[in-house]
């Protein structure tokens, strides 16, 4: 199953539509500030400090909220609270495993399995479990700039707005 998003601007706090292959909305991604002070000071440092998300499912319950801890001396990080459907909360730490290069790489915990996530400079970027792959996303370089997310297993359905998540936090945020 294919879904897409469109980006707003880097500072934008509108919500945009997740929709899937048959152009219904599944839910929505919005990047959030805790107060109007963190938005003048994220415009001013380039949206480099600030990169908090919520992702809802299409009725509005909040599914993932993702917070970048915010500290200068260590690696990019974030701390994403994930809601599953049958109300089961689960806390998620990512933290940025690269050491050079331009490709992205880290990897997360969930239900007690080793997920990895990798983005190559120009290829999708992919999340896997034990090297077989899960998902994957990228962004257009067209106007408007989209997302597109590819679910490649469908026995993680339960957890697409998760794993898309996931994808936007750390690779969008950037």
């Amino acid at each position: 199953m294919i879904y897409t998003y469109r980006f707003h601007n880097r500072y934008s706090t509108k919500r945009s539509e997740i929709r899937n292959e048959h152009d219904q909305v599944t839910g929505y991604v919005q990047r959030t500030y805790s107060n109007p002070l963190m938005k003048v000071l994220d415009f001013l440092l380039e949206g480099i400090v600030f990169a908090d998300y919520r992702v809802t499912d299409r009725a509005g319950n909040l599914r993932v909220e993702a917070k970048q801890v915010r500290t200068f001396f260590k690696r990019r990080q974030y701390m994403l609270h994930y809601e599953q459907e049958d109300g089961t909360r689960t806390s998620i730490p990512i933290i940025d495993k690269k050491r050079f290069g331009l490709e992205e790489k880290t990897g997360f915990e969930l239900e007690g399995r080793s997920y990895e996530l990798h983005k190559p400079v120009i290829d999708w970027g992919t999340i896997t479990l034990q090297g077989t792959t899960i998902a994957e996303w990228k962004t257009t370089l067209t106007l408007p700039p989209k997302a597109q997310f590819r679910l490649a297993d469908p026995s993680h359905e339960a957890h697409v707005l998760l794993l898309l998540g996931i994808f936007h936090t750390y690779l969008h945020s950037k």
